[in-house]
Formats: structure tokens, C-alpha cells, sequence
């Protein structure tokens, strides 16, 4: 009989599996399988309810921490999502889904100086920042709602631009399908869309790299900034589930009406996801 750690082991008969809570141990027989459930490991929640309230929690802090889970390149690869984005035409319609505290306004202005922006985000305290940031930078012209992107009730073809910035993450695959099918029922033909977000980078060495770095260092920040580093290590469950992206991609892909292209920055630690509608 082999044992794990140096705690109180719990005996299992041969040929049985248990499932086993973080810190405990287990005593294996012959033919025993043994899954541990780590609170860094396990499946993040996907229910719309835990990520709005998870959210609401981050809000105080959450643009700095985009600036430490993207290692420092959250403004630049905000700018370089709004490069995939078509310029002429203006003024253009700019839906910003969940579109936190509103941070990537500015590049959206810059790169369309009268664009009429409409910012989505279900958090209420995302909101009440972005409330403060329309009304003291942006003479509150921005248009705000509160819902979920995955039931807006943007009309039909209504958008001639649909950007968000470090959202796909919290969302698994039957979401994103839903997120991509509401990005072409709002997009008018020949509307571009473009979305980027935080991904695991290719090479096994960067990756675990970066894996450690979201895992601690990140959680570590949380404390500097007097934010709960507990809601920033659920960033670690959901940029780890989210992988390099695929899923996402997938989903888009799967919508017949949008061309897709993809990029990736940084050697992977970022994707976005762009294209247009036919």
C-alpha cells in the first residue's frame, strides 16, 4: 500500500474511485484511482449570477489587475484591437460589450473620434464606474446599459462596430456561441467586430511561466491594491479553462453570417478574435 502525504490517510477499497476535498489524503490499493479537487484547479463557475457578483467585487481594483494579467500590455493590445476595426465612415455606432469601467473608450474615440458609443456590462458596480468615467472624460455622451450581452436588447443590425476587451474568459462554450450569435444578429452587413482577451502562451515554458505569475503573483497584487486576492485567483481557474482561446474561435467560426480572423500577441499570452459580417 503506497500513501500520499504525511496527514491521516482514509483506507479505499481496490477498484474504487473518490473524489477527495483539497488538503486531505488517501491511503491507494491495487486498481485505485484518486481525483483531488483543488480550489486552483476545479472547473470555475460559469452561472450568470456568480460572474456578475464576482465582478461587482473586483470593480474597485479591476483595471489595474488587467494591467497585471496582461503583463503590462492592457492598453497597447486595446489599441491594437481597435486597429482591426474599419476607420472610415464615420461616425460609426460602437457597442463596448462587457465593457467593465469602461477603459477601452478612449482608444475607441481615437481610432473613431465621433463614434456614438453604447457600453454593456451586467455588473452593477462595473456600471456605477463607468457612470463616473462618461460623465467626468466622456461629457457623458456614452450610452449605458446594464444587462447581459448574452440577452441585449439592441436592435436588430443596429451597430456598425461591436469591440470588447478581456470578457470572452469568464464564458464556456455554449455561452460564447450565444455571445457570437448575438454579435451578428447586432452588426449591420458589412459591420466589423473585434474582441481580445488574455490566453496561455504555446510554448510549455512560458506557459507554466505565465500560469505561476497569474496563479500568485497576480493574487499577490489583489492584497497590494486591498482587493480579496481570492476573486483574483478565480482569474487563474478561468484564464486556465479558457486555454489558447479555441473554444471562442470555434464559436465564431460556427456563425455562418461572420468572416473570422484571428491573431495572436506576445508569442500567444493574448488573441483577438475580429472579422466582419457578410
Amino acid at each position: 500500500m503506497t500513501e500520499i502525504s504525511h496527514r491521516p490517510t482514509v483506507a479505499i477499497a481496490p477498484s474504487e474511485t473518490v473524489a477527495i476535498a483539497p488538503s486531505e489524503t488517501v491511503a491507494i490499493g491495487a486498481s485505485t484511482t484518486v481525483a483531488i479537487a483543488s480550489p486552483d484547479t476545479a472547473a470555475p463557475p460559469y452561472d450568470a449570477d456568480d460572474v456578475r457578483q464576482l465582478f461587482d467585487r473586483m470593480a474597485a481594483s479591476y483595471d489595474r489587475m488587467n494591467v497585471a494579467l496582461s503583463l503590462g500590455f492592457a492598453a497597447r493590445w486595446r489599441r491594437q484591437l481597435l486597429r482591426l476595426v474599419g476607420a472610415t465612415g464615420s461616425p460609426r455606432r460602437v457597442l463596448d460589450l462587457m465593457s467593465g469601467r469602461g477603459e477601452t473608450w478612449t482608444e475607441i474615440e481615437r481610432r473613431l473620434p465621433q463614434a456614438e458609443i453604447t457600453a454593456v456590462d451586467f455588473s452593477a458596480q462595473m456600471m456605477a464606474h463607468t457612470e463616473t468615467r462618461s460623465r467626468t472624460r466622456f461629457g457623458g455622451r456614452v450610452r449605458l446599459r446594464q444587462e447581459d450581452a448574452l440577452n441585449g436588447t439592441a436592435e436588430r443590425a443596429s451597430f456598425d462596430v461591436v469591440v470588447s476587451a478581456y470578457g470572452l474568459k469568464t464564458f464556456d462554450a455554449p455561452q460564447l456561441e450565444r455571445l457570437a450569435a448575438e454579435v451578428e444578429r447586432v452588426l449591420r452587413p458589412g459591420g466589423s467586430f473585434a474582441f481580445i482577451d488574455v490566453t496561455e502562451p504555446a510554448g510549455r515554458a512560458l506557459r507554466i511561466a505565465y500560469l505561476a505569475y497569474v496563479r500568485w503573483i497576480v493574487p499577490l497584487a489583489g492584497i497590494l491594491l486591498l482587493a480579496d486576492p481570492t476573486e483574483y485567483r478565480m482569474l487563474h481557474r478561468y484564464l486556465s479553462a479558457f486555454g489558447d482561446g479555441s473554444r471562442a474561435v470555434e464559436a465564431f467560426q460556427s456563425q455562418p453570417g461572420l468572416h473570422v480572423e484571428v491573431r495572436r500577441y506576445f508569442f500567444g499570452c493574448a488573441t483577438s478574435i475580429s472579422g466582419w459580417r457578410a
